[in-house]
């Protein structure tokens, strides 16, 4: 059985159900090229295993090595970011999570879309305590590419390499349409397999981060 979780995270899982019809270009409404920037690096990743480097700097092959090497790639140090909001944390999602909250927004839904560039945040896909439960929150996350016709595509760096994943709140539970389109990747590992356990990317969707470059500290390096 899950444990309750902390109510701002209900918060955003409850507002996350509310649907609307929209589509976003590759540009965003960020008011500058930033989100069209980051989409286009993480592009540019498809298929690459990792580790990352950029500029010498090297980030592990993980989830959230990939999206910091991405915002590293195009000047937002979100490493030094987590660094900052969250020091001590031995978990990238979680930090990349907490600095969207310190120098950004985090949102769940509740009629507001996504836009390319923004982090997106998953838990429960893998037994990360190794307990047989499904409790682990903060175990995954990607970039958002695109918004379709109620479906969210994001860029992730899966079990083989950096690949494309799609989220569709509005059907949580539901890999397909009648069509055979993809509504929810399948996100949870099941080494070790638990019973009902949830595994589509519509029932393991956590929250959607985004950084806000006029909210970043001068010298995101210093103490």
């Amino acid at each position: 059985m899950r444990p309750a979780r902390p109510l701002a995270l209900l918060a955003f899982l409850g507002a996350a159900c509310a649907t609307a019809q929209r589509s976003t270009g590759a540009a965003g409404e960020r008011g500058d090229d930033l989100g069209a920037r980051l989409v286009s690096r993480a592009e540019e990743l498809l298929g690459r295993g990792g580790p990352f480097v950029v500029e010498g700097e090297r980030f592990p092959a993980d989830c959230s090595g990939y999206v910091a090497s991405v915002f590293q790639a195009k000047g937002i140090p979100l490493r030094r970011l987590e660094a900052r909001a969250a020091p001590g944390e031995t978990s990238g999602v979680a930090a990349a999570y907490q600095a969207a909250r310190w120098y950004g927004v985090v949102f769940g839904g509740g009629g507001e879309w996504p836009r390319p560039g923004d982090m997106v945040f998953f838990h429960d896909t893998y037994d990360r305590n190794r307990n047989g439960l499904v409790d682990d929150p903060f175990t995954h996350m990607g970039i958002v590419e695109r918004v379709v016709d109620g479906s969210v595509t994001f860029l992730h760096r899966g079990a083989r390499g950096v690949a494309r994943g799609t989220l569709t709140l509005e059907r949580p539970d539901q890999a397909r349409d009648g069509d055979g389109r993809e509504l929810n990747t399948v996100l949870r590992d099941k080494r070790p397999r638990i019973a009902r356990a949830p595994a589509l990317a519509g029932e393991l969707f956590m929250a959607y981060g985004r950084i806000d470059p006029e909210r970043m500290p001068p010298d995101p390096g210093s103490p």
